[in-house]
């Protein structure tokens, strides 16, 4: 064997990657050659040197690119495999295009969804109108309202009944006998009331009592408010003086 063939083998004896029997064959020829002995003990003597050496830090921008690199390689490797690892990651690649051309515009469109979403909840009660109870149409604000379905003559109305308690807006003038003005409150009920005209009778005590009433409203908003009960009769002369409002 030739000293230059023996010099390239060197660092493959050093790293045992030379397999035994030519192995054997270059040490026999270093023994025997001068030149080969000092050549393999220079390279020897370097080789620790730098091995003794403290280790250089990898910047992590580097490490991350080596890594990058290799996981590419990888990939290409594997692609090599089979028909099925290559259709793999061509779907792979297909889908991280889509999400990386997707992903500016999925952020503006959730949120104005959901700003939409916010606002329309916000606004639906102003949006629920109710209908007025005058107009006959809708209007941005109601007045409570409150309805009689009884009343103490069964067998039908008569003339008298033109003087059982009727039930309108405070702001309509009236020359009836009692006049009392009710304050509801945001659930329908009777919170307070005050005498205009006249007194509290029977019958529009038991209004005050049990009547339960349509509350008013302001942009569909439920509000307290005030109704006026209207009454002909002084005292009252039925032995049967009763109401009951549906509310």
């Amino acid at each position: 064997m030739s000293c230059k063939n023996v010099q390239e083998r060197i660092s493959l004896i050093l790293d045992g990657m030379l397999p035994d029997a030519e192995r054997e064959s270059v040490l026999a020829h270093i023994e025997l050659c001068r030149e080969c002995g000092t050549f393999f003990a220079n390279f020897e003597a370097q080789r620790s040197l730098m091995r003794s050496m403290a280790p250089i830090p990898v910047p992590d921008l580097l490490a991350a690119r080596l890594r990058v690199v290799a996981s590419h390689e990888r990939e290409h490797q594997l692609a090599r495999v089979s028909v099925r690892e290559r259709v793999r990651r061509v779907v792979s690649a297909l889908n991280l295009a889509f999400e990386n051309m997707m992903r500016p515009v999925a952020l503006p469109i959730a949120g104005g969804l959901l700003s939409t979403i916010l606002l329309f909840s916000l606004m639906m009660p102003s949006l629920s109108f109710a209908q007025h109870p005058n107009a006959g149409g809708y209007d941005y604000s109601t007045e409570p309202r409150g309805s009689i379905v009884t009343n103490p003559w069964d067998d039908g109305p008569d003339a008298d009944a033109e003087d059982f308690p009727m039930i309108g807006s405070p702001s309509l003038a009236s020359d009836y006998v009692n006049i009392v003005n009710l304050t509801i409150d945001e659930s329908g009920r009777v919170v307070d009331w005050k005498v205009v005209r006249g007194r509290v009778t029977d019958e529009i005590a038991t209004i005050i009592i049990m009547g339960r009433f349509e509350p008013a409203t302001n942009f569909g908003i439920p509000i307290s408010g005030t109704i006026q009960v209207r009454q002909g009769l002084p005292p009252c002369k039925y032995t049967r003086c009763s109401a009951t409002v549906r509310g």
